[in-house]
């Protein structure tokens, strides 16, 4: 999930950070499951806010969401059921119920109710109005339930995906 390289020796693993480029290409920093994401995007609030909102219509758009779906709404509270499948999960569905705390249109939180090998999973959304556009950051906090000895795997698979993510969510909150 994103912008950061590994690299991986049998002794340790250390992250280099690859620097956001002028023209909005996301930033990743963090590692071992604690992660900021940041990119620049040519939209307004409004647009920014719908397209991260859109729970269910993000199922087959992101790169590791297969389903999404809605179990709840109480409003500004969402209860969400979602089933990632990619790399970091090594290919097995993963199932996980969030809850989601919508303060429209600049922040969205959310945090991990239950899921399959996941221990925690939590995080936010921030959507900050600049010159041209929108900020859009992604903080978030990830345990898996996996052996030591393929953390550094997940984690560099992980920070692949969330720059993805980024990438594409760029794109899509840009579209008219």
């Amino acid at each position: 999930m994103a912008a950061l390289a590994l690299s991986v020796t049998a002794a340790s693993v250390v992250p280099l950070a690859v620097s956001a480029a002028p023209s909005g290409a996301p930033t990743v920093r963090g590692s071992q499951g604690n992660y900021t994401a940041t990119v620049f995007v040519a939209a307004t609030p409004r647009r920014a806010w719908s397209v991260l909102t859109g729970y269910e219509a993000m199922a087959g758009v992101m790169p590791d969401i297969k389903e999404a779906r809605v179990l709840s709404r109480n409003g500004s509270n969402v209860e969400l059921q979602q089933v990632y499948q990619a790399p970091y999960t090594f290919g097995r569905r993963i199932n996980a119920v969030l809850t989601m705390r919508e303060t429209a249109p600049r922040q969205l939180s959310y945090q991990l109710l239950r899921g399959d090998q996941i221990k925690q999973l939590q995080g936010n959304w921030t959507i900050t109005p600049v010159s041209g556009g929108v900020q859009l950051r992604h903080q978030l906090q990830v345990d898996p339930v996996i052996p030591s000895f393929v953390r550094p795997l997940y984690y560099e698979l992980m920070e692949t995906n969330l720059e993805q993510s980024m990438r594409i969510l760029k794109r899509v909150m840009e579209q008219k």
